[in-house]
């Protein structure tokens, strides 16, 4: 049954990284793209990531898993790695784009050179 249950974990985290992937792809690139426009978007980019990604590790660390015994509840088991692999493979493309979100807020350099 472990193999099984590994499966399911290795499922989840391959889903989750595809997903990660492009979340993270399309933040980045969005970024360069608006870093462009906008002051210090790399100085907001990288630490809102690192910290939402640390508070998002945390998250799913401390979240309350229905966890079942050996010899039982088995489609309980494969539920709780398949999400626990996808939730920790997910989170770096969420918090890219939690960063990028954050970046919106930047001033813009039009902004600053007085021309509208």
């Amino acid at each position: 049954m472990g193999i099984i249950l590994g499966f399911a974990l290795f499922i989840g985290v391959s889903i989750g990284v595809l997903v990660s992937i492009l979340l993270v792809t399309t933040a980045v690139i969005a970024a360069v793209k608006r870093a462009r426009r906008r002051m210090h978007v790399w100085r907001v980019f990288l630490p809102v990531a690192i910290v939402s990604m640390t508070l998002l590790i945390l998250g799913v660390y401390h979240y309350p898993y229905d966890t079942g015994t050996p010899g039982s509840n088995y489609s309980l088991l494969f539920r709780h790695f398949f999400f626990v692999g996808l939730a920790y493979a997910v989170i770096p493309g969420i918090a890219s784009v939690l960063a990028f979100l954050t970046t919106l807020f930047c001033r813009d350099y039009s902004i600053v050179k007085g021309e509208v």
